[in-house]
């Protein structure tokens, strides 16, 4: 693989960002029955999260391509909790071919690193359960399982 730079995304790569958008549902579309199909479907307001001070935004990127993205949001936590606010990650994509090759890892440090810059000590991400890969890549930077959101669809027949 090419050097490998985790850098801030800026507003010109919209366009790939957008693209990895659309792999992330399509990925999570057979583990998500009540996602919606068609085009319009979107999880993420790119723009509003590149520009706001309260997320970082950011890709992987090789000499020639953006493979990866993620981004950590601060957020604020249950008032029962320790900590006031965490960083919610959000946004983990890297491009087939790379996968398997540390970049998640390089990503999520990166997001890290800019979370402890904000004063933040906890992190927070969702992962679906069947999502083995996902999960293994996660538990390697040091992620643990800690509640399973579980749901039912009710007929109203």
């Amino acid at each position: 693989m090419d050097q490998l730079i985790i850098r801030p995304a800026k507003m010109a790569d919209l366009k790939r960002l957008l693209e990895f958008e659309q792999a992330i549902i399509g990925t999570e579309r057979p583990y998500d029955g009540a996602l919606r199909s068609g085009e319009d479907v979107h999880y993420y307001d790119l723009e509003d999260l590149i520009s706001s001070p309260d997320v970082e935004v950011v890709v992987a990127e090789t000499a020639t391509e953006i493979i990866g993205s993620g981004y950590a949001r601060i957020e604020s936590s249950e008032a029962y909790l320790k900590h006031r606010e965490h960083s919610y990650l959000g946004f983990m994509y890297v491009v087939p071919e790379y996968r398997g090759k540390g970049v998640n890892k390089k990503i999520v440090e990166a997001l890290e690193e800019w979370s402890v810059s904000q004063g933040v000590t906890e992190m927070q991400l969702e992962v679906y359960v069947q999502n083995e890969a996902a999960i293994r890549a996660y538990e390697k930077s040091g992620y643990r399982g800690l509640i399973l959101q579980m749901r039912k669809h009710l007929t109203t027949d």
